[in-house]
């Protein structure tokens, strides 16, 4: 091996190669051993805490547990959207708009009867021409993030560009 440099390249290939592969092995079974471990802590945990409520329910009055279930309000239907109403027996949690934006309505409504043989209403056109725009909206976008992408990637400014074509950056299209 000393002779023969090429014999001694590639052992040492072989070896770097065998010692990288044995450590990204290490890493995965710390990695796989690690999230076991937590989801037992998680398990444990839920079972210390249904211990600790069932060792304690036996303490509440009956009266307050009452006064308690009463203040939920289960038997109250719970407003999904506004003059939406959905079933009992849940707890509203209000959140602020902002959270979770949705710019357009998932749910379409329709009047008239509920009863199954009458048949749906038709689908107005108008929401076609909507859906088309909406795509042209998207293309537009995906490709001004594009163009802006490649201008930073060129080393120009961010939104300097003049669709005019009056710039002098503009030649370089």
């Amino acid at each position: 091996m000393q002779d023969q440099w090429t014999v001694f390249v590639v052992v040492l290939v072989y070896i770097v190669t065998t010692v990288v592969f044995l450590l990204n092995l290490l890493i995965a079974q710390l990695n796989c051993a690690y999230q076991s471990t937590y989801e037992d802590m998680i398990g444990y945990a839920r079972l210390n805490r249904g211990k600790i409520l069932t060792e304690t329910m036996p303490t509440v009055s009956k009266r307050r547990w009452d006064g308690y279930i009463a203040s939920l309000h289960f038997g109250e239907c719970v407003e999904f959207g506004e003059g939406d109403i959905g079933i009992p027996g849940g707890i509203q949690v209000l959140e602020p708009a902002s959270q979770n934006i949705t710019t357009t309505d998932m749910i379409r409504r329709f009047g008239g009867s509920t009863s199954p043989s009458a048949s749906w209403p038709e689908e107005e056109t108008s929401e076609l021409a909507e859906n088309r725009l909406d795509r042209m909206e998207k293309l537009m976008e995906h490709g001004l993030k594009k163009v802006s992408t490649s201008r930073r990637a060129k080393g120009g400014a961010v939104g300097s560009s003049n669709l005019t074509g009056s710039n002098s950056s503009a030649k370089e299209w």
